[in-house]
């Protein structure tokens, strides 16, 4: 019986040993990342049959199990995996939001100052100082610009670089999980390993922060797929991703697929597209570059675009200070356009801005698909146009093929704006090249009798003046009756404002051009001699009172186009009557903040929810040192009570043997 009793307490003993040296283990590693607590599992020794019955066997130490739920950590790899690409993507829209959110020293403070010098210009156009000092607020502005479009670059190189490290680090991790895997089933179907288990969890939780990772269980270990599908973990085989040029903008890094690790070029890398969502940081840095990087370098450009656009025209139709016209002060970069690597024709795209006064505000994918070519927006993913055969028109760019044919499934990039901020500049260091003065100057007889008053006129685009003056003449057959004007060259047209417009032709048997005073009239003189020529009456004029339209012979000295210039700042677009240029500058700074707080919203909401998942799983998994020091004691007093069993048998058999003796 003693020798009964002495196994059943050496078992016991033992039993709690094990427990001492798990609840040892556990109390080291309560912060080493991805230990999972280990708890011992007892069972009942086998009992002894006897004539008086079964006889306990003491207890038996099965195995040593860690605590740990599969649904926690898959439902955890996924969130870390959404906190991942919204960390990714908070990180880089918040250097962009402070790169353009500068209320002091950004472009908008430098369109300011352009258009406060125009005006000041305006106020006092031959004053040469004040000339250059407008030049060299547009200079800042081209300045402020050009390094905008430099930090775009920068940020998209550090968007590539990241790319390029992060998929070396989703490899290194797979072909660790692969190895771990190999691992644990060489040890067969005996006591698991929980160390290895813990350093596979913990590799899988690492990737999932990478790129989305699924985990599928199998007797071979985990089997891990991207979103997308592809595998890289399958057993004790690992699979790489890589980078490459992106084949459509060969600016930016693409990722592909690349197979089977260790087999280099075995098969050709498969690029995963943007649209692709990825997961984990890799998502994030791809959603990025897709969704805010490249539409808000393609909306600056834009405003950069139209800016140029619209000071250059208005200057165009001013004399400059050495009483020539006004040519371009700014220059912009063209569109650019990149054919796909993998097109297989021998066209050559070419585009150019239909108005380039409001152009494209995105980047543009132009497809042939055999029969017809389609525009589509690369943000968005929407069709911008369609056309069955080129040259055409399609959302303001005049789009046309030389050098042979687009073939099925060829296609480029077209990008309207995006270079504009890097080829942004002056023409000219000149001051005397900005068009203070209007070519027209329209004016009211000397000798007029009448109430009638006129303004100095307008040019538009294309406008002519003959180098002599033309005078305009009104008779009315009594001084409260409507009357005439006449002296317009014939073969010109003369168009009334109204609703709709009044147009006559002028001939030489027709003159004449109705003008009622109780109302006046604002005219614009097209097709002859004079093009392009607007002026207003207004009042009462008396028969045979006249109106001179002549070229303004100030040489630069007036400022009425230098104050046309400035009024470019609140002067609503052409496409958009709701904008001005510093309206879409605004926009353009809010749309990135809007971005970045929502952003930065989701961003919180799934750290939020990382850590309410982590806590759930901790509490399965994680090791706490108040439960750990119970057991402790628990097991302590365990070894203790087992010794007490053990020295009762002990004396047992003394007692037993000296009754022998």
């Amino acid at each position: 019986m003693s020798s009964n009793l002495m196994g059943i307490g050496l078992s016991g003993l033992q039993a709690a040993q094990w427990g001492l040296t798990t609840t040892g283990q556990n109390i080291s590693n309560q912060t080493t990342p991805g230990y999972s607590v280990q708890r011992p599992v007892y069972t009942e020794a086998s009992d002894r049959y006897t004539g008086s019955g079964y006889r306990g066997g003491g207890v038996s130490t099965t195995t040593v199990q860690r605590q740990y739920s599969q649904y926690l950590a898959t439902e955890l790899n996924s969130a870390q995996s959404n906190a991942g690409s919204l960390d990714a993507q908070y990180r880089l829209i918040a250097q962009l939001n402070n790169m353009v959110g500068n209320p002091t020293t950004g472009i908008a403070s430098a369109i300011t100052r352009i258009f406060n010098g125009l005006q000041t210009v305006a106020n006092n156009a031959s004053n040469a100082a004040m000339r250059q000092s407008a030049l060299s607020n547009a200079q800042s502005l081209a300045d402020q610009i050009n390094a905008a479009g430099d930090q775009y670059d920068k940020l998209r190189a550090s968007v590539n670089t990241q790319i390029r490290e992060t998929v070396t680090q989703v490899n290194s991790y797979s072909a660790q999980i692969a190895q771990l895997n190999a691992q644990i089933r060489a040890l067969g179907q005996g006591q698991p390993p929980n160390q290895l288990l813990d350093q596979r969890d913990l590799a899988v939780s690492n990737l999932s922060q990478l790129v989305g990772a699924q985990v599928v269980r199998g007797d071979s270990g985990y089997n891990v797929f991207m979103a997308n599908g592809k595998p890289l973990v399958v057993a004790d085989r690992s699979f790489d991703l890589t980078t490459v040029a992106s084949p459509s903008d060969p600016t930016e890094t693409a990722v592909a697929y690349a197979g089977l690790a260790g087999v280099a070029g075995a098969t050709p890398p498969q690029i995963v597209p943007d649209g692709i969502a990825l997961g984990g940081q890799i998502g994030g840095l791809m959603t990025f570059r897709s969704q805010t990087l490249d539409p808000a370098q393609s909306q600056l450009g834009a405003i950069a675009t139209s800016f140029a656009a619209q000071v250059n025209a208005q200057n165009a139709l001013g004399i400059d200070l050495n009483g020539k016209r006004g040519g371009a002060l700014f220059t912009v970069g063209s569109p650019a356009v990149l054919a796909n690597a993998n097109n297989t024709g021998g066209a050559t795209l070419g585009v150019a801005l239909a108005d380039p006064s409001q152009p494209a505000s995105s980047d543009y994918t132009l497809s042939y698909d055999g029969a017809n070519y389609t525009l589509t927006n690369r943000q968005t993913g929407q069709v911008a146009g369609l056309a069955g055969s080129l040259p055409a028109t399609l959302n303001g760019m005049k789009l046309s093929l030389t050098g042979g044919a687009m073939n099925r499934g060829d296609s480029f990039t077209i990008q309207p704006t995006r270079g504009a901020l890097n080829g942004f500049a002056l023409t000219t260091a000149s001051g005397a090249a900005i068009a203070a003065s209007s070519p027209v100057l329209v004016s009211a007889g000397r000798t007029n009798r009448g109430a009638a008053s006129v303004t100095q006129g307008e040019v538009s685009a294309g406008y002519a003046l003959p180098a002599s003056a033309t005078t305009l003449t009104y008779r009315s057959a009594s001084p409260t009756s409507p009357g005439t004007l006449s002296g317009f060259p014939v073969g010109s047209t003369v168009s009334i404002d109204g609703t709709p417009p009044t147009v006559y032709t002028i001939t030489a048997a027709s003159p004449n051009v109705p003008y009622n005073p109780a109302r006046g009239a604002s005219l614009s003189v097209t097709g002859g001699t004079i093009n392009h020529v607007s002026l207003q009456i207004t009042g009462r004029p008396a028969s045979g009172d006249t109106f001179t339209i002549a070229p303004n012979p100030s040489g630069g000295k007036d400022g009425r186009n230098a104050q046309a210039m400035s009024n470019l700042v609140s002067a609503r677009s052409k496409g958009n009557g709701a904008l001005t240029l510093t309206d879409s500058y605004a926009n353009y700074v809010n749309d990135i903040g809007n971005q970045t707080k929502q952003v930065q919203m989701s961003g919180k909401a799934q750290a939020a929810l990382v850590t309410q998942i982590t806590s759930a799983q901790q509490s399965v998994s994680g090791v706490n040192a108040n439960e750990e020091a119970a057991n402790l004691l628990r097991y302590q007093k365990l070894f203790q009570a087992n010794s007490k069993v053990i020295q009762a048998a002990s004396q047992m058999f003394d007692t037993i043997v000296g009754i022998v003796k």
